[in-house]
């Protein structure tokens, strides 16, 4: 999901992440005691990075003390996108759309062999790929090979193949400080 949330989409998004998170502020761990208080908060402040495993609710006080460079909150924000990313939560049951579950199945089923063969190559090729382009690079050739292409299931699919009993693994290049995929 790219561009700003409009109303409308952060009505549709509120009961997914009161379901996935609670009905808390994911910073300061305190329970919203009101309904206009959480705010919907991007979790690498990018405001257009709208993907489910991005946001999370704030109070908007501790929003603003993380975008002040509060050290501690900053920590919370970037576990918070890593273990949403980690964490498969089935969204079909936000959606109700259950009659996608096989259709969502299959095309993971057919993404995934497509991501481990691109990393496989590459790394053979190069030693090492920038993590962030290789999502997009694997979403696009997906959806030339498959018609479908999601960052998202790409990037859980990179999660597996880096895991620590996988054959790749995810550092922090020492002169960029970008994250990047090499072989273990």
């Amino acid at each position: 999901m790219t561009g700003y949330l409009t109303f409308a989409i952060k009505k549709k998004l509120l009961p997914y992440l009161v379901k996935r998170d609670g009905y808390k502020c994911y910073l300061c761990g305190i329970k919203f005691k009101d309904v206009r208080e959480p705010i919907i908060e991007h979790l690498d402040d990018n405001p257009s990075h709208n993907d489910w495993d991005n946001l999370a609710l704030a109070h908007q006080s501790c929003n603003i003390k993380k975008a002040n460079y509060d050290k501690d909150f900053i920590n919370i924000a970037e576990l918070k996108q890593e273990e949403n990313r980690n964490h498969i939560f089935v969204r079909e049951t936000f959606s109700k759309k259950n009659s996608k579950v096989s259709t969502e199945i299959e095309i993971s089923n057919k993404c995934y062999p497509i991501t481990e063969k691109y990393l496989v190559d590459f790394i053979l090729e190069h030693g090492w790929l920038d993590y962030k382009s290789t999502l997009a690079d694997i979403a696009y050739l997906c959806k030339i090979k498959t018609g479908h292409g999601s960052i998202n299931q790409i990037r859980n699919h990179v999660y597996m193949l880096t895991s620590s009993s996988a054959p790749f693994e995810i550092i922090k290049d020492p002169n960029t400080k970008k994250k990047i995929i090499k072989k273990r």
